[in-house]
């Protein structure tokens, strides 16, 4: 079973993004902060993937996922966004491609989305 880590401080959508990925057969953990995403790949191993909020407090997603490339710099990582206050999210997640994530998720996004994303960084 392919292992999947959400990265969201939103406990709503860590929720919903559960339940939507143990549906389709994955296993799921969930991290509410980047601090706590990264003593968890620390010691649960790399993921088969690893989607990441961009805008979070204390450690924002950008932050978290330069920790997690420097760590390992093979983890897949999905960035997903819906804006801020002063950012457009595709501003967000343009800026998230540029420290080379491939994939990125504009939220909010439909299950069918989310699943054509997963199945291009999964094998």
């Amino acid at each position: 079973m392919k292992r999947i880590l959400v990265i969201d401080d939103d406990r709503q959508f860590i929720k919903m993004a559960t339940l939507m990925l143990s549906d389709a057969g994955f296993h799921v953990g969930a991290a509410e902060s980047g601090k706590q995403a990264i003593a968890m790949l620390t010691n649960d191993g790399p993921w088969d993937l690893v989607l990441c909020d961009i805008l979070m407090p204390e450690s924002d997603g950008i932050e978290t996922i330069l920790a997690i490339m420097k760590q390992n710099s093979n983890q897949k990582i999905v960035a997903m966004s819906g804006g801020g206050r002063y950012l457009h999210p595709s501003q967000v997640l343009q800026m998230a491609r540029s420290f080379g994530i491939k994939e990125v998720l504009l939220k909010p996004f439909s299950e069918s989305r989310l699943l054509e994303v997963i199945g291009k960084e999964v094998d």
